[in-house]
């Protein structure tokens, strides 16, 4: 027998290796056209994928972001099905442009998440019918906080950079229960705390076709991060007929663990037509088998993403009342490799954004899929509802008074 239950912002087994699953990175706009991001630029938007698009926000401009989700989550196997609703805040971020062609950012987000139950129940080596039953849950994921800054150094080219810092737990819990009989039970628990850094460098490049159409490009790299891991293990033994509760082991270790984060890399094209029509491409490598963890299971593979996306504004109802159309697609070639088959991910978004006086309203529906039901594996489907919110406020506007 096995099933699975939900724990955290995820119930996908496959949080359970690495650092945990990752989050998708940036913001309303790009996460509703395919999560597109790195040749995007706009002066009413926060792009934190490309750091370099910062350089663009109007320069009296402040802009105040948060983004809020709900999600259901359904995993299925052959044997069983789970499934999750929750929701949570998603990021907060704020851009405040200090000069005509320089600006900065600082951000609150998910960097990683991990949730899982997994049960099993087995019969005990030479104990005849005595059974036993192991639950191995997961919970916990990595936050990512950070400060970016952009500037001009052409008319038409930017550069970025975004400093990270990254922390939080990654906890499990085992506990086998005898169920034939009432012997004792044992509890595992093994709680993993990173904290560490990396850096994100960006640039993009308009190369402008006739006063209203233009091509962009823009590229991503990140530094090798570093996490230290600090663990704590504890085990314990439970009679329930005498109620009695024995710690058997704790440490809580202060030895020297690093995890090293690869070097990542991507690069993205959009062709914008202004006040129109954007359409972006991505496409980001990020080769996690160089990922260097204390965890021996967790052998995680090279995993390259293709993003697009398009973003409508059919006419302007006003420049107040802005309505925009959002969609995109997305494709991972896998993180993880089980029995020789690689599980794949697609995913696909539509949205829908509009403007009222200071306050920018934009709204995505996301599908993601991944992982199969063939080779006794699991399938893991995700629907998300966002709703992001951006607030502009005007300052350091001189004022004139008739």
């Amino acid at each position: 027998m096995r099933d699975v239950a939900a724990q955290n912002n995820t119930i996908s087994p496959y949080s359970r290796y690495g650092i945990g699953m990752y989050e998708q990175n940036g913001f309303g706009r790009g996460l509703a056209m395919g999560g597109t991001g790195v040749a995007l630029q706009s002066g009413e938007h926060v792009n934190n994928i490309n750091p370099a698009s910062y350089a663009i926000i109007d320069s009296s401009m402040v802009m105040f972001d948060i983004g809020l989700h709900a999600d259901y989550e359904y995993i299925s196997t052959h044997l069983e099905n789970g499934d999750k609703a929750n929701g949570n805040i998603s990021y907060f971020s704020l851009a405040i442009s200090g000069t005509k062609k320089w600006a900065f950012s600082f951000g609150i987000t998910p960097y990683t998440s991990v949730g899982y139950t997994i049960r099993t129940r087995e019969y005990v080596s030479g104990g005849g019918q005595i059974q036993y039953t192991s639950t191995v849950e997961g919970l916990g994921g990595l936050t990512r906080v950070y400060v970016g800054s952009g500037v001009q150094i052409g008319a038409n080219t930017a550069i970025g950079m975004n400093a990270s810092l990254l922390f939080g737990p990654k906890t499990e819990r085992q506990t086998l229960q005898i169920t034939s009989g009432d012997i004792f039970d044992t509890y595992i628990e093994n709680t993993d705390y990173y904290l560490g850094g990396k850096l994100d460098f960006g640039v993009q490049h308009k190369i402008p076709l006739s006063k209203k159409n233009n091509v962009t490009i823009g590229a991503i790299a990140s530094t090798p991060g570093i996490l230290r891991c600090d663990r704590t293990e504890y085990a314990s033994v439970t009679f329930p007929s005498a109620g009695i509760v024995d710690t058997i082991y704790y440490d809580d270790d202060d030895a020297d663990r690093y995890t090293t984060l690869p070097m990542t890399c991507g690069f993205g094209v959009a062709y914008n037509v202004t006040g129109k029509l954007t359409l972006s491409a991505d496409l980001n490598y990020n080769p996690l088998s160089k990922l260097k963890v204390s965890d021996k299971r967790s052998k995680l593979i090279d995993n390259q993403t293709i993003n697009v996306g398009a973003e409508f504004i059919p006419k302007h109802i006003g420049k107040k009342y802005e309505l925009t159309f959002r969609a995109g697609a997305s494709y991972e070639t896998g993180t993880y490799k089980v029995d020789n088959y690689r599980l794949k991910a697609y995913m696909g978004t539509v949205g829908v954004g509009f403007r009222i006086r200071a306050i920018r309203f934009n709204t995505f529906c996301s599908y993601r899929h991944q992982g199969t039901l063939d080779n006794l594996l699991v399938l893991d489907q995700r629907v998300r509802l966002g709703v992001n919110l951006t607030y502009i406020d005007y300052w350091f506007q001189r004022r004139k008074f008739y």
